[in-house]
């Protein structure tokens, strides 16, 4: 296992790599830049001002040159200076880290459970009036776009109902308190967890009902094993497989929906700091936002190929 994950470790380094070349082509690709964007009528800026500013911002520098100046800057760990709000990076977005994980983590629980659950009884009620049910709701769950699902909420649970806040992180000059902490949290949580929650459910009934038709399903009822440990012991562990893996995949996309969710409600998150990032041009931050996004990908990827072997010992790992 050790030298499993040592190798893991290694293959993601060249993948690493290859994945900064991306995110400076297209950071570098993308129209205007920080101070084009500072460029209105109210306030002009002439060509020599313009001139002078690129050069302290290491924007007159060929490109291929840029580069290595911002590798040799991550291998420090330095991740930049924002180019609007002229602070550094990396603690800006250490800053709005806690709640973004708070946001993903609480939907990300919410639909593990849900799913999952409600994935099993729908395969153990298969053809059944509340499979019906469930099925149904479980596409009406995927195919409600999240900014959708997002104002919908607020809609009728902060401004019809008033019982929830519509935004925000806490109250305004409250003192923070788990409570109203997690009364701002419920919404956007569970308006990011509602699609994953569909998701799996959907492979989790299609998971359990391939295994339930095995035959060593058949063979553990016929030594007399009760039906709760045929279906958890024999039938849910083999099942896992498939639902670790799309767990593992959906992680990425959770992360995107946190970008939009924390838009709808105003959540003071990475997905928050990235919208703003990229209306201002600031290609520093986005860069920073963008290769620790992929970071966490990379560690989604070999926290899932991990727990494979957790979840089914017939896997090896010389």
């Amino acid at each position: 296992m050790t030298q499993y994950i040592i190798r893991r470790v290694l293959i993601s380094i060249p993948l690493l790599f290859g994945i900064t070349l991306i995110i400076f082509a297209l950071a570098n690709l993308m129209p205007g830049d920080a101070l084009t964007a500072m460029i209105t009528d109210e306030a002009p800026i002439s060509g020599e001002t313009l001139a002078v500013r690129r050069a302290q911002l290491g924007l007159d520098k060929p490109i291929p040159i840029q580069y290595l100046i911002w590798i040799r800057e991550l291998a420090q760990g330095n991740l930049g200076y924002s180019f609007v709000i002229h602070i550094p990076i990396g603690p800006t977005i250490a800053r709005r880290v806690p709640a973004t994980l708070e946001l993903m983590g609480l939907s990300l629980l919410f639909s593990i459970i849900i799913g999952v659950s409600l994935g099993v009884i729908s395969a153990l009620k298969q053809y059944s009036v509340l499979d019906y049910i469930l099925t149904v709701l479980g596409f009406a769950g995927s195919s409600i776009p999240i900014f959708f699902l997002g104002l919908l909420l607020i809609d009728i649970f902060a401004l019809t109902l008033g019982w929830l806040p519509p935004s925000g992180i806490g109250t305004a000059g409250e003192a923070f308190s788990l409570k109203d902490n997690l009364k701002h949290l419920l919404l956007p949580a569970l308006s990011l967890g509602v699609l994953r929650t569909a998701v799996f459910m959907r492979y989790t009934r299609a998971s359990m009902l391939e295994v339930l038709r095995s035959e060593y399903m058949t063979t553990a009822r016929a030594k007399g094993l009760r039906e709760r440990t045929v279906v958890i012991r024999h039938g849910f562990r083999n099942a896992l497989m498939p639902i670790i893996t799309i767990i593992g995949l959906n992680l990425p996309v959770l992360f995107g929906g946190a970008v939009i969710i924390e838009t709808v409600f105003q959540w003071p998150g990475m997905g928050l700091l990235y919208i703003t990032a990229v209306r201002q041009r600031d290609y520093p931050m986005i860069m920073g936002l963008a290769l620790i996004s992929s970071v966490a990908v990379l560690l989604s990827n070999l926290l899932t190929d991990i727990a494979y072997a957790f979840a089914d010992p017939r896997i090896r790992y010389d």
